[in-house]
């Protein structure tokens, strides 16, 4: 018998369910195709039952962003969004985003890659035009991003949210999150 299926019988018989027996101690066909679907079941179902747990965001002095372990590879101005919201939990109305626009220029102008620095003040302006939606489209790219490197449970904590009309924010407890 293979590990798995006594993992499987242990399982079983720690339910209160029975276990599968024979007199000799032998399985057929039946029995090995029912404990190869009861395997596939615990494997997919591992991480379901967990409290959810929190990583910790660690944004290093040159920006680059970790969640546990793990880097958040993300393009340079939607890394300008999510440090923005992580810098104020207390959220920001998309409406007075513009009030915002130098501390997004300086994220910005330490994430890219460009060698002209007056390029970071321009692309900043056009991502906070009112009749252009990159914030939106930048929002987008984060929470997807996020939710790539975070358990399902979790991911609304780490996800830029809020009702239209009142503020975005990031809900995760900002203990959590440390600036290097």
């Amino acid at each position: 018998m293979t590990n798995d299926a006594l993992l499987a019988l242990f399982f079983l018989s720690s339910q209160g369910t029975g276990t599968l027996e024979e007199e000799r101690g032998t399985y057929g066909a039946a029995e090995e195709t029912e404990l190869k679907d009861l395997m596939g079941f615990l494997r997919a179902s591992s991480g379901r039952y967990r409290a959810p747990s929190p990583g910790v965001v660690r944004i290093t002095h040159t920006l680059r962003v970790f969640i546990g372990s793990q880097e958040l590879k993300i393009r340079p101005m939607a890394k300008t969004v999510l440090l923005l919201f992580l810098r104020h939990p207390e959220g920001i109305l998309l409406k007075h985003i513009s009030d915002y626009q130098t501390e997004m220029t300086g994220y910005y102008s330490r994430c890219m890659k460009a060698d002209n620095p007056e390029e970071a003040p321009r692309r900043v302006r056009r991502l906070l035009d009112i009749f252009s939606n990159e914030l939106n489209v930048n929002i987008a790219r984060v929470n997807a991003a996020l939710s790539a490197l975070v358990a399902p449970e979790e991911k609304q904590l780490y996800r830029v949210s809020g009702r239209a009309g009142s503020p975005k924010a990031i809900p995760l407890d900002r203990t959590l999150v440390i600036w290097e």
